[in-house]
C-alpha cells in the first residue's frame, strides 16, 4: 500500500483506481455499499438501567445487603426496611449526579454529520458526507470542515487549522508536492495531507480521499475512546478493598462468637438445635452492628458536596467518584495548547532600529502593556497588511476570524494604540512560494503599499530602512543586525514576521524598492496565572508533564516559561520506544513531550499508571480523548472540543491550567473529610462490637439492644459524619504528599487510633454496665445498665468528632453545621431519655448521680487521646503521618 504523503499524486490517483475529476456515480455507489458509510458507528453507552444498578456495585453496599437479609431473617425488620432505605437513598444521589450519559463516539459522529463538495460524473456535487468513498475527490474551501483523510491534488494558498488533531497553534500551509524522507512523518507535519475534523482557514484545494470512517486519523482515535474502559477510580479501589477486609473481620467475628458460645455453654447445657439457633442469631446480631451503614450514604453525599464547591471553582465534574481522584493524583499531564496557553497567537516583541517594544497581555484582549516604542508604522503594517477581523462575542470575550497570525497583529496594534485609516487598492496574497503579502491602500497623504512577510525574502525587496522619523540605505550591516534580531527570536521559539513599506505615487502595487520597518514576533503564550498554578502543584507534591502536537522547540520554550523543566522527547522517539524503554524515560524526568499523536499520549498516560501513579490528563482537542478517557481522572478544558469534553471526567469551564490546582485542592479536602466520617463510624461501631462482644464473653446481657445499636448507628453517628462533608479543609493539605494508589482509606496511625479510643471507650462502658446491673437478672436493674451503656455510647460518638477534628487540625468553632449535628445529637437523645420514646427504647430515665457518672466517665476519652499524643509525639510521628 502507498504511503501517501511521499507519494505523487498521480500514483495516488492510480493507486485508488480514481482520476483527477473523481470517480463515477456507479462506482462510488458500489464502494459506498462495500466500504459502508463515511461515519463512525455509535457506540452503546449505559443506559439508565445500568446507571442505576451500577450505584450498587460496592462491597460496603454488599455487606449492607447481606445484612438486610440476615436482619429480616432474625426479625429485625425495622432495621430491615431503614437499611434499605438507606441503599436506596445512596443509589437515588449517585445516579442523578452520573446520569449524563457517555456521548463520545457520537460527538465524533455528528461531525461527519456535514455535505461536502465532490467531483461526479465530471461535475462538482454536493452530497452528505456520510456518502464519500476513498477515491472521491472534493473540493475544498475557507470555512470547510474536511470531511474525510485526502490526499492534495492542487493547492491554492491553502492552511488548514489542525490544532484540535494536532496541537499546533497556527494553520498549517498545505502543498500538493509530495514529502521526501521517512514514511513516519507526524500528522502536523504531513503538508500534502488533509485529515478529517480540521477546518479550512485559507485558499482553496483539491484532495483525493485516502480514509473516510473509521480508518480515518480521527476514526482511528473513536476506536482509542471505544477501548479504553472506565477504570475504578482510587477512591472506589480503596472503599472496595476497604469493604473486603471489613467483610473479612465481620465473618471472622461471627465465626468466633458463636464458637466461643457453644464452647462456653456446650458443656453446661449440652448440644441444642435451639441453643445453636441462638448463639448464630447472637452472632449474626453481632456482625449486623458492626456494618457502617450510613457510610455509602456518607461518601456520596461527600462527593455531592464536593460537585458543588468545585462548581464555584470552575470545575463540572461528570463522573462523581473522581471527585476524589484528582486530590489522590501526584502527575499531570497537560496539554499545551489550549491548557497552559490560550490557543491564540499573540505579539510578544516587537522590533525597528528606532527600538525595541515588549508586549504583554493574553489572548486576543488588546488591552495589554508595550514597554518601549518601535515607532508606529511597524504596527501600522500590521494592522493594514491584514485580512483579519477582531471583535468581542455574545460573553463579551475577544475573538478573531481569519486566520490567527493576523489577528495578533491586530490585536499589537490595538494595543499600542494604533487606529490607521485606508482604502485598501489591491492585494498580492501570502502564498507557500512567495512567503509574504502585499496590499496597496491610499491613506489622506496619498497611497502606499505595505508588506509582511517571513524575514530573509522581505529583505529581498529592500534597498533602505526605516530609523529616526525617514528611509536611509539599508546597508550590509544593517541585514546582518536585522538577522541576528530575527535569530535572537526564533531562538525564543517566537514566529518572527518582517514587514516593509513605500509610497506608491502611481498607485501600483510592485514589491521593488520597499523600505524595511522591522519585526513583529509572537507566540501562543502561557496563560498569566500558569507559573503559579504549576508552582504550587509541585509543592503538593505533583510532577506536572507537557505533552504536545506542537514543534519541540515551542514546547521546550513554553515549558520554560511555566517552570517544567526535563527532557524533551518527540513522538518519532516515543514510537521507536519498547514500553519498557518509555517508562525509563519517564523515570528518567522526561517531562516534554512534543510533536505527539494520540496513541503516544495514549501510551504516556499508561505507562505512568503502570508505574503506579495516579495520573490526570488534560486537553481539549480531539487527538486528547483517547488520553483523557484512560486516565484516572481526564480533565478537558470547557471550550474545547465535544469529543474532549465527553471523553472526560471534570470539564474546566474556566479553560486554564490554573483551575486545576483548586480541584486538586477540593479533592484532597474531600478525601480528608470522607476520611474523618469514615473514622467516626469505624470506631464507634468498633467500639458497640467489643463492648457486646466482651459482655457476652464475660456471660454477662446484652448491653445494647438491637433498636438501640440502629440509632447510635444512624442518627448519633451519621449526624455528624455527613457534617464532616462540610468541614474546612486542614491549613497544610496543599504542602502534603499524595496519596499514594495502594494507600488504604485509612493510614495506620489512624487505625491504631482508631482501635485506641474503640478499647478504651468499650472498657469504660462495660464498666458501666456491669456497676450499674449488667450481670442482674432483675429488670428494672438491666435496664438503668443497659439506658448507661446507650448514653455513654452517644456521648463517647460526640467526644470521638472532637478528638478527630483535633487529629486534623480543625479548629473547633470552623463549622457550624457540625455543631447543628452534634445539639441535634443530643437534643434528641433527651428525647428518649425523658419523653414516652423510652418505652420504644426500653431505657430509663437518669438521675443526677446517673448523669455527674456519665460526664465523669466520658471526660477519661479526651484525657486518653491527649496521652496518645504525647506518645506519638515521643516516638517522632507528626498528626496523620502513617
Amino acid at each position: 500500500m502507498l504511503t501517501y504523503h511521499k507519494s505523487e499524486a498521480r500514483d495516488a490517483i492510480a493507486e485508488l483506481r480514481s482520476s483527477p475529476r473523481g470517480l463515477k456515480s456507479d462506482e462510488a455507489q458500489r464502494r459506498l455499499r462495500a466500504e459502508g458509510p463515511n461515519e463512525i458507528p455509535a457506540a452503546q453507552g449505559p443506559g439508565i438501567v445500568s446507571i442505576f444498578i451500577n450505584q450498587f456495585r460496592n462491597f460496603i453496599v454488599y455487606i449492607l445487603l447481606f445484612a438486610v437479609f440476615f436482619s429480616a431473617l432474625i426479625g429485625e425488620y425495622a432495621d430491615t426496611v431503614i437499611i434499605l432505605i438507606i441503599l436506596l437513598a445512596n443509589a437515588i444521589i449517585g445516579f442523578f449526579q452520573e446520569y449524563s450519559a457517555e456521548k463520545s463516539l457520537e460527538s465524533l459522529r455528528q461531525m461527519n454529520a456535514l455535505r461536502t463538495r465532490v467531483w461526479r460524473d465530471g461535475e462538482i456535487v454536493e452530497i452528505p458526507a456520510r456518502e464519500l468513498v476513498v477515491g472521491d475527490v472534493i473540493a475544498l474551501s475557507p470555512g470547510d470542515r474536511v470531511p474525510a483523510d485526502g490526499r492534495l491534488l492542487d493547492v491554492t494558498r491553502l492552511a488548514i487549522e489542525e490544532s484540535a488533531l494536532t496541537g499546533e497553534s497556527v494553520p498549517v500551509d498545505k502543498q500538493s508536492a509530495p514529502l521526501k524522507g521517512e514514511d513516519s512523518v507526524p500528522l502536523g507535519d504531513q503538508l500534502c495531507m488533509v485529515f478529517s475534523s480540521s477546518t479550512v482557514t485559507r485558499g482553496r484545494g483539491l484532495a483525493l480521499v485516502t480514509a473516510t470512517g473509521t480508518q480515518t486519523e480521527i476514526g482511528k482515535i473513536a476506536t482509542l475512546v471505544a477501548g479504553a474502559e472506565d477504570e475504578m477510580t482510587p477512591l472506589q479501589v480503596k472503599l472496595d478493598r476497604f469493604g473486603r477486609q471489613l467483610g473479612q473481620v465481620i465473618i471472622g467475628i461471627c465465626v468466633f462468637v458463636f464458637a466461643a458460645l457453644l464452647f462456653r455453654d456446650y458443656l453446661r447445657l449440652g448440644f441444642s438445635v435451639d441453643l445453636m439457633l441462638e448463639f448464630a442469631l447472637v452472632a449474626v446480631s453481632l456482625a449486623v452492628a458492626a456494618v457502617p451503614t450510613a457510610l455509602p450514604t456518607v461518601v456520596t453525599v461527600a462527593l455531592s458536596i464536593g460537585v458543588k464547591r468545585l462548581l464555584h471553582k470552575k470545575a463540572l465534574v461528570r463522573r462523581l467518584s473522581s471527585v476524589e481522584t484528582l486530590g489522590s493524583c501526584d502527575v499531570i499531564c497537560t496539554d499545551k495548547t489550549g491548557t497552559i496557553t490560550a490557543n491564540q497567537m499573540t505579539v510578544v516583541r516587537a522590533w525597528s532600529p528606532d527600538g525595541e517594544a515588549k508586549l504583554g497581555g493574553e489572548g486576543y484582549d488588546p488591552t495589554g502593556p508595550v514597554e518601549g516604542d518601535p515607532g508606529v508604522w511597524l504596527f501600522r503594517a500590521g494592522q493594514v497588511c491584514n485580512n483579519a477581523r477582531l471583535h468581542q462575542d455574545d460573553a463579551d470575550r475577544w475573538v478573531v476570524r481569519g486566520e490567527p497570525t493576523e489577528g495578533a497583529l491586530l490585536v499589537s496594534a490595538r494595543k499600542a494604540g494604533i487606529e490607521y485609516e485606508v482604502e485598501r487598492l489591491d492585494e498580492l496574497p501570502f502564498d507557500t512560494a512567495r512567503k509574504r503579502m502585499s496590499v496597496l491602500v491610499r491613506d489622506r497623504d496619498g497611497a502606499r503599499i505595505f508588506a509582511k512577510g517571513a524575514v530573509d525574502v522581505l529583505l529581498q525587496h529592500c534597498d533602505r530602512i526605516f530609523e529616526n522619523g525617514e528611509a536611509r540605505p539599508l546597508t550590509e550591516q544593517d541585514r546582518n543586525h536585522i538577522e541576528e534580531q530575527m535569530h535572537s527570536h526564533a531562538g525564543e521559539a517566537l514566529r518572527v514576521l518582517g514587514f516593509a513599506m513605500r509610497e506608491a505615487p502611481d498607485e501600483k502595487l510592485t514589491e521593488g524598492g520597499l523600505v524595511f520597518l522591522g519585526l513583529q514576533s509572537m507566540l501562543d503564550p502561557p496563560r498569566a496565572a500558569v507559573p503559579g498554578a504549576i508552582e504550587s502543584a509541585r509543592r503538593a507534591g505533583i510532577r506536572v508533564i507537557m505533552i504536545t502536537g506542537d514543534h519541540a522547540d515551542t514546547a521546550r520554550a513554553v515549558g520554560e516559561m511555566v517552570g517544567i523543566a526535563g527532557t524533551a522527547l518527540t513522538g518519532q522517539e516515543v514510537a521507536t520506544m519498547s514500553d519498557a524503554e518509555l517508562e525509563g524515560a519517564l523515570k528518567g524526568g522526561a517531562s516534554i513531550f512534543a510533536r505527539v499523536a494520540s496513541e503516544h499520549k495514549y501510551r504516556i498516560v499508561q505507562a505512568l499508571q503502570r508505574l503506579g501513579h495516579t495520573v490526570a490528563m488534560t486537553g481539549d482537542g480531539i487527538n486528547d480523548a483517547p488520553a483523557l478517557k484512560v486516565a484516572d481522572i481526564g480533565v478537558a478544558v470547557g471550550s474545547g472540543t465535544e469529543v474532549a469534553r465527553e471523553a472526560s471526567d471534570f470539564v474546566l469551564l474556566g479553560d486554564s491550567f490554573a483551575n486545576i490546582t483548586d480541584a486538586i485542592e477540593e479533592g484532597r479536602g474531600i478525601y480528608e473529610n470522607i476520611q474523618k466520617s469514615i473514622m467516626l463510624l469505624l470506631s464507634g461501631n468498633f467500639g458497640e462490637v467489643l463492648i457486646i462482644f466482651l459482655a457476652v464473653i464475660a456471660g454477662l446481657n446484652l448491653p445494647l439492644t438491637a433498636v438501640m445499636l440502629l440509632w447510635i448507628n444512624l442518627v448519633t453517628d451519621g449526624a455528624p459524619a455527613l457534617a464532616f462533608s462540610v468541614d474546612p479543609y486542614g491549613k497544610q493539605i496543599m504542602r502534603r504528599k499524595p496519596t499514594p494508589r495502594e494507600t488504604p482509606v485509612l493510614p495506620k496511625n489512624l487505625l491504631w487510633l482508631l482501635g485506641y479510643l474503640g478499647f478504651t471507650g468499650s472498657v469504660i462502658a462495660l464498666g458501666l454496665f456491669y456497676f450499674f446491673g449488667g450481670a442482674s437478672e432483675e429488670g428494672v436493674r438491666l435496664e438503668t445498665a443497659q439506658t448507661m451503656v446507650f448514653n455513654f455510647v452517644v456521648l463517647y460518638e460526640i467526644c470521638l468528632v472532637y478528638i478527630i477534628r483535633a487529629e486534623y487540625r480543625v479548629g473547633l468553632l470552623a463549622n457550624r453545621w457540625m455543631w447543628f449535628a452534634v445539639v441535634l445529637s443530643l437534643l434528641l437523645q433527651v428525647m428518649i431519655m425523658y419523653t414516652d420514646l423510652s418505652i420504644y427504647f426500653e431505657v430509663q430515665a437518669l438521675e443526677v448521680e446517673h448523669l455527674l457518672t456519665l460526664g465523669a466517665s466520658v471526660l477519661i476519652l479526651p484525657l486518653a487521646y491527649v496521652l496518645w499524643r504525647l506518645g506519638q509525639r515521643l516516638a517522632g510521628k507528626s498528626a496523620l503521618s502513617t
